[in-house]
């Protein structure tokens, strides 16, 4: 298993350059192709919004500003790629209607989609909570990598933080091609003093042997904690000096709005090394 097509969304923040290298270098020793996803950020007006905000001149020249960003962010990304990136399998697709939906579609056709952490001043060309959309329309495991720091290695030493659940096993079956690369993993379960989650001891050890059989040199162990589950993770991340954490991610849709579990959206606003989430 492999991640033989990588989409990496792309923007003109100041962090959008480590976001393309590590997107590349993932793909270079992965030997799979990069697509770099450049939306504009536009979205459709309703009939007669036009006319209230200054005309159909004034909307016509919004589109052609958003495009235009759109375009130089795209060919920032090719330029880059060529001058640093040599050899590497790429494209890029500057979409024009709405970011989410847009590269949800993509990523359903992809194998591993990169975004980056919501800054405290989020990019313009998407809506502040885009990774988490993303992370729960996807389908495919996503990459989110955090808005400050540098990450030379990933995948190296990893976390994963595991409870038993449906996404666990979809975020650790699909970080596999990550894993088989790592010179250490370690496996925990988190559970709060005086509330034991719901992973029996028997699993801990197949868990162990399913590393195993992959060929994955890990060690598996059982936790307490007396903070919240989300702040014993990324506590957990730092001791081991983990270069990547990975986790299901928990949420659900409604009324055109995604509600994140306590969890996910603590480790989404507070994580200091690249998470790798599936839901």
């Amino acid at each position: 298993m492999s991640y033989r097509t990588i989409l990496v969304h792309l923007d003109d923040s100041a962090r959008c350059a480590a976001r393309i290298d590590l997107a590349a270098d993932i793909a270079a020793h992965q030997g799979g192709h990069l697509i770099g996803f450049a939306p504009t950020g536009w979205v459709e007006m309703p009939a007669g919004i036009g006319h209230a905000v200054g005309g159909t001149n004034y909307v016509q020249l919004s589109f052609e500003h958003l495009l235009q960003r759109a375009q130089r962010v795209s060919a920032s990304f090719t330029g880059r790629l060529a001058a640093q990136h040599a050899g590497l399998s790429y494209e890029s697709r500057v979409h024009e209607g709405d970011p989410v939906g847009g590269i949800i579609r993509m990523a359903r056709v992809s194998d591993l989609v990169v975004v980056g952490q919501t800054e405290d001043e989020a990019a313009a060309s998407v809506p502040p909570d885009f990774p988490q959309r993303v992370v729960l329309g996807a389908g495919v495991p996503v990459l989110v990598v955090p808005y400050a720091g540098r990450f030379d290695t990933v995948g190296r030493r990893v976390l994963v933080a595991w409870d038993g659940s449906r996404e666990a096993a979809r975020a650790l079956g699909a970080s596999l091609p990550l894993l088989a690369r790592a010179s250490h993993v370690h496996a925990a379960v988190f559970d709060r003093k005086g509330r034991p989650e719901g992973v029996h001891g028997w699993q801990l050890e197949y868990l162990r042997q399913w590393f195993a059989r992959h060929g994955v040199d890990a060690s598996v162990a059982r936790e307490t904690t007396e903070i919240g589950i989300g702040e014993a993770v990324l506590s957990r991340a730092a001791d081991v000096s983990a270069d990547l954490l990975v986790m299901g991610a928990y949420g659900h849709s409604r009324v055109a709005e995604f509600v994140l579990g306590g969890v996910t959206r603590t480790i989404l606003s507070g994580m200091t090394v690249p998470v790798l989430m599936a839901h």
